[in-house]
């Protein structure tokens, strides 16, 4: 049996020494029990009342930030321990390969790791890219390496909308045509372009389109109306993962409802109180949680969702596929000002080890199935399957 437990770990590799997750860490001045004890006289006892008059009652606490959590013990979800085997690395030949990389809008970085004048190097949808920021404040993202001798732009510099290559000084405008060759009188050869990708900044998060056959987007991603919002919303507190897992498998969970009792722990499978609707490449599903409250995930493609409980909370959750196997994960939760007391807990319960956590073993090991064998109960990911394969084009 041990060598089970080791074998879950396999398929880290040089990604472990970035597995450990990252957010903003806020005190918790006051449990949630404490809170209980200071709620007003004349509330029903196991209930919750906001500053605005909502109730927040304790049925719909237990789904949101699980017992471990409100009882005061925030679990440090993933120790370095947790990952010791994580740079035993193998692979199997015959392991089947996940989907690729699909067609949509993805998250690069967060608007503020970009400053005027500075370029950033990521890999991302199985490319190295380039970001950098002109002079003027505006993003840009183009394929990492120069036409002419092949050398990594990352080290090269802004000059004013332009990114100059550290190797012979080629400079390559906004539209990734190279527009001074400083050494050389010669006519600028028509190949001395690199490819560009377009970039929507939004939510304080630089987002880019990716297709396979360069088409250009096909949808847009909506404004965040909690972003700035002087109605009682909280700034975003931003939580940051990578992890093993195939882009198309993750997005599966959304749909997945009997997972979420066996590996979630949720008293029962919610396939009568889940509903699936699609609209071209918005997929929606709203869930109805205790106490007549609804959750509603809005998935624009398959790289940018949004997650929400009406009034209460909202995560702007992106997901970019590193590559086929591998997954980075930006996400910005936004509280209302009556929940904020609580907004630790419930992003531990989203992220830790009753929330996302929960899952990140599963993903890593299991394999993809074109077929799999679905029974009556196992949700809609067949429907599910079909509406994501339209971000499949040319891939």
């Amino acid at each position: 049996m041990p060598m089970v437990r080791r074998a879950r770990r396999r398929h880290l590799g040089k990604f472990s020494e970035r597995m450990t997750p990252t957010w903003s860490t806020w005190p918790v001045e006051k449990s949630l029990d404490s809170a209980a004890e200071s709620q007003p006289a004349e509330d029903p006892p196991g209930t919750h009342r906001s500053a605005i008059g909502s109730v927040l009652s304790d049925e719909l606490r237990r789904t949101v930030a699980p017992p471990a959590i409100r009882e005061g013990s925030m679990p440090n979800l993933v120790s370095e321990s947790d990952w010791a085997h994580a740079s035993q690395k193998y692979e199997l030949d015959n392991r089947p390969t996940p989907p690729p990389v699909p067609n949509g809008w993805y998250s690069l970085m967060a608007s503020a790791d970009l400053s005027n004048g500075q370029i950033k190097a990521v890999i991302a949808v199985g490319r190295e890219l380039v970001a950098y920021r002109d002079d003027l404040g505006i993003a840009h993202v183009v394929d990492a390496h120069c036409p002419h001798m092949g050398a990594h732009l990352g080290g090269g510099q802004v000059v004013g909308d332009s990114l100059q290559c550290p190797y012979h000084a080629w400079k390559y405008g906004p539209d990734g045509q190279c527009v001074e060759i400083p050494y050389s009188d010669a006519r600028i050869p028509a190949k001395a372009c690199l490819r560009t990708y377009q970039v929507h900044e939004t939510a304080g998060m630089v987002l880019f389109w990716f297709h396979h056959g360069d088409k250009p987007p096909t949808y847009s991603v909506p404004e965040i109306p909690e972003q700035g919002s002087p109605d009682g919303w909280s700034a975003p507190r931003e939580w940051r993962y990578e992890l093993v897992a195939a882009l198309q498998e993750m997005a599966e969970n959304n749909v997945d409802y009997a997972h979420l009792r066996f590996v979630h722990g949720r008293a029962a499978v919610p396939d009568k109180t889940s509903e699936f609707k699609m609209d071209g490449p918005l997929s929606t599903v709203v869930e109805q949680l205790p106490g007549g409250v609804e959750f509603h995930r809005c998935t624009y493609g398959p790289g940018v969702a949004t997650l929400r409980i009406p009034s209460l909370m909202t995560i702007l959750a992106t997901t970019t596929p590193i590559d086929r196997r591998h997954c980075r994960l930006l996400w910005h939760f936004y509280f209302a000002e009556s929940a904020e007391e609580f907004a630790d807990e419930m992003v531990a319960g989203v992220t830790g080890e009753y929330g996302l956590m929960a899952d990140v073993p599963i993903w890593q090991d299991k394999i993809y199935l074109e077929r799999p064998l679905l029974v009556k109960g196992d949700g809609n990911i067949a429907e599910f399957r079909r509406w994501y394969s339209q971000f499949y084009e040319d891939a």
